[in-house]
């Protein structure tokens, strides 16, 4: 696929509709890649600029080459110490500014949680990955928050059972189910979306007010949800800990889905064990 800068792709998208109220406070247009001082600007102009756990402002700075021997030197301790969000003139990169900006406090409790599980291993270099921190980049790069404020729908879902989610009780999903991108790796890849694409889901329970809101007061509320759900060091530990979530069977993700035919391809509506929801 050839990459290109197209920030009205991304604009007009359903996919992006975690991104749209952040999107909708800029000027990117569709001219050569953001610059970092551009991207600086989104953090500063916001009424609430990102924070680290550590009370680090974050800050947008050039990606350094090489690997330090110094763990407080890398990506994620830095993020964690002094807020600086090493950036590239990639889509993963601005993909993930733009989920910092979204989700502030969530971001700020994946960071946190990776710096603990780090300064957990400091002093050891051969030790292995612990569990957690594979758990917890495979929700920063591919996750999807679905939420939900109807329980039986939850249980389709999270039993796999998805002609019965997405035929059946398709207008109950309109009315009551909503799923957004998290994961700046799957937002990537939502570029050119496939048949195929699969989130690492959290399904978060919300009253049906949750709908009546602004996208603003939407994403507001599900940050504050899903940064107490990650700060927790009890909670997603392990990868099963999430629902595999197919993206494009959602109504409105890809027009090939108003054939309930769509449904019946079983490489990418799988059959599969029973998800334990974390929460």
């Amino acid at each position: 696929m050839t990459v290109v800068w197209n920030m009205d792709q991304v604009e007009s998208s359903a996919l992006f509709a975690s991104l749209h109220p952040v999107l909708a406070q800029l000027n990117w247009s569709n001219k050569a890649w953001t610059t970092l001082t551009e991207q600086q600007a989104l953090l500063d102009g916001m009424t609430q600029p990102p924070l680290t756990a550590s009370g680090a402002y974050l800050r947008v700075v050039p990606q350094v080459s090489g690997k330090s021997e110094d763990w407080r030197q890398r990506y994620e301790p830095r993020i964690y110490l002094t807020g600086e969000l090493q950036t590239r003139a990639c889509w993963h990169d601005v993909f993930n500014l733009l989920v910092w900006a979204s989700f502030p406090r969530t971001k700020a409790a994946l960071n946190a949680r990776h710096y603990a599980l780090l300064e957990v291993r400091a002093g050891n270099a051969a030790a292995p990955r612990l569990p957690p921190q594979d758990t917890l980049t495979q929700f920063d790069e591919s996750g999807v928050i679905v939420v939900s404020a109807d329980q039986t729908l939850s249980a389709l879902l999270e039993n796999f059972q998805w002609k019965a989610l997405f035929c059946e009780r398709r207008n109950d999903v309109k009315k009551h189910m909503r799923c957004y991108l998290f994961g700046h790796g799957l937002m990537e890849k939502a570029l050119a979306p496939y048949r195929g694409m699969t989130g690492k889901g959290i399904v978060l329970p919300v009253q049906p007010t949750f709908f009546d809101k602004t996208e603003t007061e939407q994403m507001a509320l599900i940050d504050e949800d899903l940064a107490q759900l990650i700060a927790d060091p009890e909670r997603l530990t392990r990868p099963n800990d999430f629902a595999p979530v197919p993206v494009l069977g959602f109504p409105g993700f890809t027009p090939e889905n108003e054939n309930p035919a769509y449904y019946e391809d079983q490489r990418y509506f799988r059959p599969g064990r029973r998800h334990q929801n974390p929460l």
